[in-house]
């Protein structure tokens, strides 16, 4: 479970039942595609990331602290979202 995502999302406001259904409609998914990329079982896309970033911290986060997530007390950063991410020709 990305730890750090769910806490910021709870501090905005929203409830963790909420979760889910914010992020899917956010993404135009449906919820058990957010449910197992909240899982792990599916990742979130760099441009992903960068939707709810944007969307709903304003790109106030660090992408880093939010997909990040603890394991075996080392803290794992999930750098295969960006490195599996295609190149994009836009800018941002």
């Amino acid at each position: 479970m990305y730890n750090n995502l769910v806490n910021e999302i709870v501090k905005k406001g929203y409830k963790i039942e909420e979760i889910v259904y914010i992020l899917a409609n956010l993404l135009d998914c449906s919820e058990q595609i957010i449910e197992n990329k909240l899982k792990h079982v599916g990742e979130f896309t760099f441009q992903e990331a960068i939707k709810i970033n944007s969307e709903l911290f304003n790109n106030k986060m660090d992408i880093k602290y939010l997909f990040t997530e603890e394991q075996d007390n080392e803290v794992a950063y999930h750098d295969d979202i960006i490195q599996k991410s295609k190149p994009s020709k836009c800018w941002i």
